[in-house]
């Protein structure tokens, strides 16, 4: 019976030790699993790998409901995974323990709120783009000083070698698409 504690941030600019250390005050002896990816996808590396090495008895126990994943659906099928497994899932913040029907209920409830919290935010997120774009403000995502330079790279490969588009973004490091945006975008500049 291993219990595995598992913390999740979305950005590399968010910390996970603060997380790991509140969940090893409480839990001493757990083991500690820590990646950063967006929780949308269930399909991460980090957890994947520690849902494959769990069996019967173990616990997996995480900070917060929003840690384990934003999709209701991806939620609550780990959840029921887990409980067929013997595995129990307990949501620190929430006093939820899966081993419980009460806490496999609220648990699935929570999820779809946390589904749909992202939701809305993806929604008000699409809002504030449509209104930036009419009024010339959007940008979209901006390229690194590291990708910028690489295209410039690939575009004097294609000058001075006379390499194609494909090879020279190759040969550069970077992918076709990203040069095509670079060279979309410097175009649109000089018009």
């Amino acid at each position: 019976m291993t219990q595995f504690i598992y913390g999740r941030t979305s950005t590399t600019k968010q910390n996970v030790d603060q997380q790991a250390k509140v969940m090893m005050e409480a839990y001493p002896l757990a083991e500690v699993r820590t990646e950063k990816a967006s929780g949308k996808d269930m399909e991460r590396p980090v957890l994947q790998s520690l849902l494959s090495e769990m069996v019967e008895g173990d616990s997996l126990i995480v900070y917060d409901l929003s840690r384990l994943g934003r999709n209701a659906i991806g939620v609550c099928t780990l959840a029921e995974e887990l409980k067929q497994r013997g595995i129990t899932l307990v949501i620190k913040t929430l006093g939820i323990d899966t081993s419980t029907p009460t806490g496999t209920m609220v648990l699935t409830t929570l999820a779809a709120v946390a589904q749909m919290e992202r939701e809305m935010m993806l929604e008000k997120q699409a809002i504030g783009i449509e209104r930036a774009k009419a009024e010339g403000k959007f940008k979209g995502k901006q390229q690194s000083e590291k990708t910028i330079a690489a295209c410039e790279k690939a575009v004097r490969l294609m000058n001075e070698n006379g390499l194609g588009k494909v090879d020279a973004a190759k040969a550069a490091g970077v992918s076709r698409a990203t040069l095509y945006r670079y060279l979309n975008d410097v175009n649109q500049k000089r018009a």
